[in-house]
């Protein structure tokens, strides 16, 4: 069993609470969050449940409930979703948790047959609802996480020892000496901007390192390639940025690319994780698998800063707000029942002052021999939403998007059922029952940027 000899969690973290309810050999893992964890008994702390709803006197809650410390864990990082092999331990997410299982087989469109301990059955699990199983034992994952993720995780605890000096007032920057892992910046025509993976092998004076990289061979290809490389051109590897659950609309990203990362800029967010990316370097666009993205990062002054968008992403929303033929769109309707809904289509033709020529995608002609074509406002159309991969379960009073009647519907979550189901309430004072792949996080589109819907209030429902 996992065990936390000697963690330290704050108000607000978030965490996984173990749960045996079915026995020791049994491992159920609940999200919560911690509320206080300064109470008297020092080995507990008071947490709130993400997922557990209590149901009464016309409202609901989560659930609070104070626990023991030696059943409490980190919320485990996410990571990109990967493929399973057979007899691989993995967790489920079902019944709004989290469950121990092992792959016992493995079906078509990334879908796996897992079994729990002491079941002779298994249930069918989509790849996007299953995680590798790790332990977090005396502050490590057991298995560990990938090679990088240790790395920063060792860099995190070592700032945790302050030593105070009055040497100089110049900020110190970390020491760069043999065998660490570091990332090599190229000024190679054609490889300009792109960064290299590789490993310190010796020190030469003070502004030059010998490196040897890790995907770069020689020319005749029988060894990984060593050169001398300036203090300038090189840094640390940058650490894993946590939740990288979808990149955003001209967020800017380093793609994995020729054995290399290269900076560059999400211009378009595609439907089934691509994503087509701009490089100023070279002035192309490519289209890319989720997978290969990383947030972009900027080594500043001894300092790792978040990169942020550049100007690209306000000069190429105003020519997308252009709409131009062949532009995938969403078009609100004003009709008698259908009021606030958006529908899916494409750009035909612009017939001038604001006005477009739309055929939709989900709407048919009343012959129902094709797919309806009319006219609509610039103000009743805006682009397709960027998509949100949304693995985990939706939240309590979470603003959503209902796809029901060929169209998305906005609403608002009012209750958490079991299996992923939700009951969603519309303005229209309208109740009705959704399953998770029917709903998608809302988002508004404003000033020519999409922006994610913040929590509902009750006084809005």
């Amino acid at each position: 069993m996992s065990h936390l000899s000697c963690a330290h969690f704050r108000k607000g973290d978030l965490v996984e609470v173990l749960k045996q309810e079915n026995g020791p050999s049994t491992s159920t893992y609940y999200a919560a969050k911690v509320l206080r964890s300064n109470v008297k008994q020092r080995n507990q702390i008071f947490v709130e449940y993400q997922t557990m709803i209590i149901i009464g006197s016309g409202c609901q809650k989560c659930v609070t409930e104070l626990v023991d410390l030696a059943s409490v864990r980190p919320m485990p990082p996410r990571e990109l979703n990967k493929c399973f092999r057979m007899g691989d331990s993995v967790d489920v997410y079902c019944d709004n948790a989290w469950q121990k299982g092992t792959i016992k087989d493995i079906l078509e469109n990334s879908k796996y047959i897992v079994r729990f301990h002491g079941k002779s059955e298994g249930i069918v699990a989509e790849q996007c609802y299953l995680r590798l199983h790790r332990e977090w034992d005396d502050g490590s994952w057991v298995p560990p996480l990938p090679e990088q993720n240790m790395s920063s995780s060792m860099d995190m605890q070592s700032r945790k020892v302050k030593l105070k000096t009055k040497c100089s007032k110049r900020k110190s920057e970390p020491m760069i000496g043999m065998g660490t892992s570091v990332e090599v910046k190229s000024d190679e025509e054609g490889y300009k901007g792109a960064w290299y993976g590789a490993s310190v092998i010796d020190t030469i004076g003070n502004d030059e390192f010998l490196v040897q990289y890790l995907t770069l061979v020689t020319d005749d290809e029988t060894a990984p390639l060593r050169e001398v490389v300036k203090k300038d051109d090189i840094r640390p590897c940058p650490p894993p940025v946590s939740s990288v659950v979808r990149f955003e609309l001209f967020e800017k990203v380093d793609v994995w690319f020729n054995e290399g990362w290269w900076e560059g800029e999400v211009l378009e967010v595609q439907y089934g994780f691509k994503y087509k990316v701009y490089f100023s370097s070279s002035n192309e666009t490519l289209e890319f698998d989720h997978s290969v993205l990383r947030h972009h990062q900027e080594w500043n002054n001894g300092k790792w800063i978040k990169g942020k968008s550049t100007k690209l992403g306000a000069n190429l929303t105003n020519q997308r707000t252009k709409f131009s033929t062949g532009t995938i769109v969403e078009v609100k309707s004003d009709e008698v029942g259908f009021q606030g809904a958006w529908f899916s289509a494409i750009i035909v033709k612009e017939m001038g002052n604001g006005k477009f020529m739309v055929q939709y995608h989900s709407l048919l002609t009343d012959d129902g021999t094709d797919f309806l074509i009319e006219e609509a406002s610039a103000a009743d159309i805006r682009p397709s939403p960027p998509h949100i991969g949304h693995a985990h379960p939706f939240k309590l009073l979470e603003l959503v998007d209902a796809w029901c009647s060929d169209g998305w519907w906005v609403g608002c979550i009012i209750k958490v059922h079991k299996n992923l189901e939700y009951t969603v309430y519309f303005e229209t004072a309208e109740e009705l029952k959704f399953q998770h792949c029917d709903l998608r996080p809302h988002q508004e589109w404003i000033d020519g940027y999409w922006v994610a819907a913040a929590k509902a209030s009750r006084g809005n429902q």
